[in-house]
């Protein structure tokens, strides 16, 4: 396989790098200026590690605003509406011994992807590895 093909994966950003994004951007905002999709986007992922109180004082957020897209973010469409799935959260905490999940996904021109996931797993993000395999098949 040509290595040039293979995209290269960003591990998801820490609270202190999304911090440092958004003093970024409030510094060089006009005055009103609402805060970028993107900003919410990783607002809204380091509720994942992190609780809301936490993320939004660190990133001076209203915590009703970053309650309310968290929540968003966890809606899936549903496929009989013609909605496109991008991402399914499994609840799987509280599972005390180890795990296997296997994720198998296929795009419209063919282009397959297969997970293989045994016990706890730290430092690989499958969401990101969806997103850009997703990406690749448009």
């Amino acid at each position: 396989m040509n290595q040039e093909a293979i995209p290269t994966l960003t591990l998801s950003p820490t609270l202190e790098e999304v911090r440092d994004r958004f003093e970024t951007w409030r510094s060089r905002k006009k005055a009103g200026s609402p805060i970028p999709k993107a900003l919410w986007r990783a607002a809204v992922e380091q509720c994942r590690d992190h609780s809301l109180l936490e993320v939004s004082r660190a990133l001076r957020l209203n915590y009703n605003d970053l309650k309310e897209r968290v929540q968003g973010s966890k809606k899936v469409p549903s496929l009989s509406t013609g909605g496109c799935v991008e991402f399914v959260e499994l609840g799987l905490e509280g599972v005390a011994r180890a795990s296997e999940c296997v994720v198998e996904m296929e795009t419209a021109n063919g282009a397959k992807l297969r997970m293989h996931f045994l016990g706890q797993q730290r430092g690989i993000d499958p969401v990101a590895l969806t997103r850009v395999f997703l990406r690749q098949g448009l």
